[in-house]
């Protein structure tokens, strides 16, 4: 149906009922959007036999702006009388010229041209995105972290290589076995719980296929993922399920990645046990050897991640080595003679693992959930199956006990899930970890991020995440149908600064305080602020392609919420031009409520690096000692060689420069300071603020 801009329907594939459709949409000939088949449709199911999720709906917030305009224009040609559907609207396979039929009821009704416009019209008027379009819009075009932030944390995201048949799974499962198989068997076990996870953009995919992997990393570069980190099946000079990892390296794929030894055994039971073993590791001598000189091709290519020229290689249980210092020294000696400095080997904390130090290794992975201590939740859950013998946690739990964790004496990578649910390979043996949510996940992994700018050299500073697909334990990135990118999503996001400053309050309880003020209620201006950026991220591009300052509102704020930590007698604040008028010499501006602020300039503050990600807010503050206090956060910034040559300043400020955008609709009439706030990440305290000796007047 079309109603009140909500497109509903319903499709199949005829080839594969269970695989999601691709679908394009068109008003006026222009394509608006694209989705795929997702949503139950219970009618469906029951005409089909299975639960085939055919259903699809899209509404008017899916709508980008550039769009919206050529649609705008292209109604407005028209008649304002009602118009037939088909000449309106029209819904296509994606990548054909198929398309979808309406009902004999919506074939024969007309739309009112007239009622459409205002909604276009208030896309375009307000240039902004509903929260999905303007982050999604935002990490389409944003560049890769690694290309605008060269003390960027880089996540790096485990990755499992069975997504495709091979003659073991074949004989110890079954003809066509793969993870998918798990996957769809998977039966939910109490009210609410997840499962089975339905795949969504690339459907129950075939790792044989080439370009699902490249749409694979085109998809986690999109949202700042750097690194695949793949799971290396290695026995005794046996591989398995390496065809991914060969591919990668034998057609440069265009994404860095590295290899986790799975070292231990294959057991029929999923947990490496020496119960009903599959295929074995022996970890003697000759074997270990062997191992590392497998390894070489793979550290060889430009895209194997190094640490300071070192491959980094990770272990799953470096203590079923035989004797793990001598075999990581051995495994050192052979890397050298193959011209690298150095062998970077990372014990994953797993079974109970803590000190690489004392195994010979060079640092430690976190490996969620091994390694969370939670109590379990399992007798609270209501409408529990009484067959299910698993148990069951709470993800809230875990995200508040991580971010309290201490912080070890030795080099950690540290690691988030994003959710955690085995019952697909265990079934009621299963282990759950309830409530998760992109939004948790988030609040986890900006934490981390945090963590890792603070505690980790620049060449190092990686976060792992578990993991890109683990399907059948439910820890994947990858889009499903309940949840699409959202998960995605909270990566990018987690990558700001923003995110670290709401992670480091998450282990506060609400009542604590942060000086006299309440963590609550600091929790909800930072909440406030985020939901307001996201919802202003981006202007729209302009007509030949250039791309606008995004706007931030002004949002007031309390003096008492922050404390003034003196600069040094060096720092300065320059302002090249107020609404794109020169103001070398302005002392005074006189601004009208109905006007946007847009500022240009640059900020020197040497004991602080600005890099591209940190955080510069511009402050309006009134005179008066307990005078109003407003900030708005500085997104784009630029470098500027210019500067640092002229006046001969540190590499480290070239990314001084700034612009912003700012209305002024939500700042009361008055005399302001104009000034700028540079807090370090994390951090609610300790703001250095910086003034531009301009004073605006708001009328």
């Amino acid at each position: 149906m079309f109603n009140e801009w909500e497109i509903r329907g319903w499709v199949i594939s005829t080839e594969n009922v269970m695989a999601p459709v691709g679908l394009d949409f068109f008003l006026c000939g222009i394509n608006i959007t694209s989705t795929t088949s997702r949503y139950s449709r219970t009618d469906i199911d029951r005409i089909v036999g299975l639960p085939v999720r055919a259903g699809f709906r899209i509404s008017a917030s899916a709508i980008s702006t550039e769009a919206a305009v050529r649609v705008f224009e292209a109604l407005k040609r028209l008649a304002d009388v009602p118009q037939p559907i088909d000449k309106i609207l029209s819904v296509r396979i994606a990548g054909t010229d198929l398309c979808l039929p309406f009902t004999g009821k919506l074939r024969s009704e007309m739309i009112n041209v007239g009622s459409l416009l205002p909604v276009l019209d208030a896309i375009i008027g307000t240039r902004a995105r509903s929260e999905y379009i303007s982050v999604r819009d935002q990490l389409i075009s944003a560049p890769a972290a690694s290309d605008t932030d060269a003390v960027g944390v880089k996540p790096i995201a485990f990755y499992l290589p069975q997504f495709h048949p091979f003659p073991e799974n074949n004989e110890w499962w079954g003809e066509g076995f793969t993870e998918w198989t798990n996957v769809v068997g998977a039966k939910s076990v109490f009210p609410g719980h997840y499962q089975p996870h339905v795949p969504a953009d690339f459907g129950y995919y075939d790792l044989r296929v080439e370009d699902i992997q490249r749409q694979q990393i085109d998809l986690a570069k999109r949202y700042g993922i750097e690194g695949f980190c793949y799971y290396y099946y290695w026995f005794s000079g046996k591989k398995l399920m390496t065809m991914p990892i060969d591919r990668h390296v034998e057609k440069s794929l265009d994404m860095d990645f590295c290899l986790c030894w799975a070292n231990e055994n294959w057991s029929r039971r999923w947990d490496g046990s020496e119960s009903d073993v599959l295929i074995a590791q022996r970890h003697v001598e000759e074997d270990d050897v062997e191992f590392i000189r497998s390894c070489i091709k793979f550290f060889k290519s430009e895209r194997y991640i190094k640490i300071d020229g070192a491959p980094l290689l990770l272990v799953y249980r470096v203590s079923l080595l035989q004797n793990p210092e001598a075999t990581v020294a051995r495994w050192r000696k052979i890397v050298k003679s193959h011209g690298f400095p150095d062998l970077h080997v990372s014990m994953v904390e797993s079974f109970g693992l803590t000190d690489p130090n004392s195994y010979g290794c060079d640092s430690s992975c976190q490996f969620p959930p091994h390694g969370v201590v939670v109590p379990e939740i399992t007798t609270k859950v209501e409408g529990l199956d009484p067959a299910y013998r698993g148990k069951i946690y709470d993800y809230r739990e875990v995200v508040r006990s991580e971010i309290a964790r201490p912080i070890p004496d030795y080099m950690q990578f540290r690691c988030a899930m994003p959710s955690w649910d085995n019952t697909s390979r265990k079934g009621k043996d299963g282990n759950v970890f309830a409530y998760s949510s992109p939004d948790l996940f988030e609040v986890w992994l900006g934490y981390l991020c945090s963590q890792a700018r603070e505690n980790l050299p620049p060449a190092s500073r990686f976060v792992f995440i578990n993991a890109w697909n683990e399907w059948a334990e439910g820890a994947h990135l990858e889009p499903d149908a309940q949840n699409g990118h959202a998960f995605l999503a909270s990566v990018r996001s987690a990558l700001t600064h923003d995110s670290g400053i709401v992670a480091s309050l998450q282990s506060l309880p609400e009542d604590d305080k942060v000086g006299t003020i309440n963590v609550g209620e600091i929790k909800k201006l930072i909440g406030k602020l985020r939901n307001a950026n996201q919802q202003m991220q981006r202007l729209i591009k302009n007509y030949d392609g250039a791309i606008g300052d995004r706007p931030s509102p002004f949002v007031p704020i309390k003096n008492q919420w922050f404390e003034v930590v003196s600069g040094g007698p060096d720092d300065r604040a320059w302002l090249d031009n107020i609404n794109g008028r020169p103001s070398h010499d302005t002392k005074l501006e006189l601004l009208s409520k109905q006007q946007t602020l847009s500022l240009r300039g640059w900020i020197h503050c040497p004991t602080i690096l600005l890099s591209p990600s940190f955080p510069v807010f511009v402050s309006l503050s009134e005179n008066a000692p307990e005078g109003q206090r407003y900030f708005a956060k500085i997104y784009d910034r630029q470098r500027r060689e210019d500067i640092v040559n002229s006046l001969g300043l540190t590499e480290s400020s070239v990314w001084c420069g700034f612009s912003i955008k700012s209305a002024l609709n939500g700042v009361k009439p008055g005399r302001y300071r104009l000034d700028f706030m540079l807090s370090q990440a994390g951090k609610i305290k300790d703001i250095i603020i910086v003034p531009s000796h301009v004073e605006l007047v708001v009328s």
